[in-house]
């Protein structure tokens, strides 16, 4: 009789142990099906440094030189992404890319005070690997921005008297800008990101095109 008893009272915990089993699989696939798109955001600035590759064939010196510098830039910008779903981020940047005279191929030829400074901004998105510390991501950017040069090729912008030789133009141009990243998880509201691009400009008539790699540095915060 005690071991008809027993065998009883084991069945019940048994079925009691599937039965909860059960509902806990159940209570999780509908947590899976609640699953919001919306996952939160992440923003912050970064400081960047790269080299602009660009051909200027309308800028001619008086001595009958071609006038096309390429050098290393530096800048800063931001950007703001919103997470959805698992691994998509979406979101818009705009970063001011700066190239002075002194970090040109035509140091010896542009004046102190010359520059070609690139602003640029648009549309981003993508894939997020978000692991525990590290978050790897892949992804590209689509957007318009001005080219600013200023070349001076005599005088000095220390002083203000005119400047006999010297060309402004101002103009405008389209992008693809791929990119590759990874942030660094220091906390769950602030991670530590590098990123490297390439910008493609395109353009109709344009005397100057902003292509070259960027390297990226800075923090993001996320919600």
């Amino acid at each position: 009789m005690m071991k008809k008893k027993l065998l009883f009272i084991l069945l019940i915990i048994t079925t009691a142990a599937y039965a909860q089993k059960d509902i806990a699989s159940d209570s999780t696939a509908i947590a899976k099906e609640k699953t919001p798109v919306f996952q939160g955001y992440s923003g912050g600035m970064m400081l960047h440094a790269g080299y602009l590759f660009g051909k200027n064939s309308s800028a001619v010196l008086p001595s009958g030189e071609n006038v096309s510098p390429q050098g290393m830039t530096t800048g800063i910008g931001g950007s703001l992404r919103m997470n959805l779903w698992k691994y998509l981020r979406v979101g818009c940047e705009g970063y001011v890319s700066t190239m002075k005279s002194g970090a040109t191929d035509m140091r010896d030829v542009l004046q102190s005070g010359s520059y070609v400074r690139v602003g640029s901004g648009g549309l981003l998105a993508d894939a997020c690997w978000r692991m525990e510390k590290i978050w790897p991501y892949i992804g590209a950017a689509v957007g318009g921005g001005a080219v600013r040069t200023l070349y001076v090729v005599e005088g000095t912008e220390a002083d203000w008297l005119p400047e006999e030789w010297a060309m402004l133009t101002k103009q405008g141009f389209g992008y693809v800008n791929p990119y590759v990243g990874m942030d660094w998880c220091m906390t769950k509201r602030v991670h530590l990101t590098i990123r490297m691009d390439w910008m493609l400009a395109f353009a109709d008539h344009q005397l100057l095109l902003p292509t070259g790699p960027r390297f990226f540095f800075g923090f993001m915060f996320c919600h």
